[in-house]
């Protein structure tokens, strides 16, 4: 019998996760912003960007109802995402929508790494995509599980395409990806936050100004005002025109990041002993597509406390 996976500390977990975060998150989720996959979705018959972003993303899930993908999501006001989900399901399906993702991804990774001249080689991505798709199946096998991870587990299901090249690698990395989101969604319902406040909370630690990216989440004037009272009265923001953190308020933030690493340490037990080789493979891929607009922020420009 193999001995059991070491469980790595704390702080080689804190480590490991926002590294390998920062290098999956472009590759990963340029899929929201490259022209390519937007063109595939366009010819299902999906010409605006809400409609198909609720429908592709949650699309791993199956068919399901609007308010499924906006319990998945977490953050999104469920008055639009419901909506777009309908209109999705009336034009295309679930399986379609799946296939069109993929295809205009992995064109949009080809274009964009032909172009920076990075072009991993056939080793290369078959080595990356072992080693996030043993981590995402050691975490499938483990007394955790799917518990808690719904996107994580969709995406899982799916399983590999079976190219052995771009599509694997990027199904891969999109499945640890979600697998970090769904840890992050979890920790921040457990500490009794709602979507408006923890986002509110989010644009000051990413050095913004609370009440201005949250719009992004369909929520208006009314639910951002009730927001920031809510965190005023639990001591969290300032009573300033322009709400600013509190030691209280950074220091919750910060502690929601670390329960977010901490459901991460089945994937890094996994990938440890293979993190320098990965992330030596990722890390120009990554840059290439930050640098070519295909995810509009370096994820290792914003603060991790």
């Amino acid at each position: 019998m193999a001995a059991p996976t070491p469980v790595p500390d704390p702080a080689t977990v804190r480590r490991i996760s926002r590294r390998l975060w920062n290098l999956i998150e472009p590759i990963a989720s340029s899929v929201y912003f490259v022209p390519e996959v937007q063109a595939a979705y366009a010819d299902l018959g999906l010409d605006d960007y809400g409609t198909s972003y609720f429908a592709s993303r949650g699309a791993c899930m199956g068919q399901v109802p609007g308010q499924v993908v906006a319990a998945a999501f977490g953050v999104f006001n469920p008055s639009i995402v419901v909506p777009a989900v309908e209109r999705a399901w009336s034009k295309t399906t679930a399986a379609d929508l799946v296939a069109a993702r993929l295809r205009g991804q992995t064109a949009a990774l080809r274009r964009i790494f032909d172009e920076a001249g990075v072009t991993p080689s056939d080793e290369q991505l078959r080595r990356a995509t072992t080693i996030f798709w043993d981590a995402a199946t050691a975490v499938a096998g483990s007394h955790e599980g799917f518990a808690g991870r719904p996107l994580f587990a969709g995406l899982y299901a799916l399983g590999l395409p079976g190219d052995g090249g771009l599509g694997d690698f990027w199904r891969a990395a999109d499945v640890l990806r979600e697998h970090r989101g769904d840890s992050h969604v979890a920790a921040w319902v457990a500490m009794r936050m709602s979507a408006v406040e923890v986002t509110l909370l989010t644009e000051l630690w990413w050095g913004g100004r609370a009440g201005r990216y949250i719009r992004t989440r369909g929520w208006d004037d009314t639910a951002i005002a009730a927001g920031i009272a809510s965190l005023q009265d639990r001591g969290f923001l300032t009573r300033d025109d322009e709400p600013q953190f509190t030691s209280a308020g950074e220091e919750v933030r910060a502690v929601l990041e670390e329960m977010t690493d901490q459901g991460e340490t089945l994937v890094v037990a996994s990938i440890a002993p293979h993190a320098d080789e990965l992330f030596a493979i990722l890390e120009p891929l990554a840059a290439a597509v930050v640098a070519a607009g295909g995810y509009p922020r370096d994820p290792a420009s914003l603060p991790r406390q």
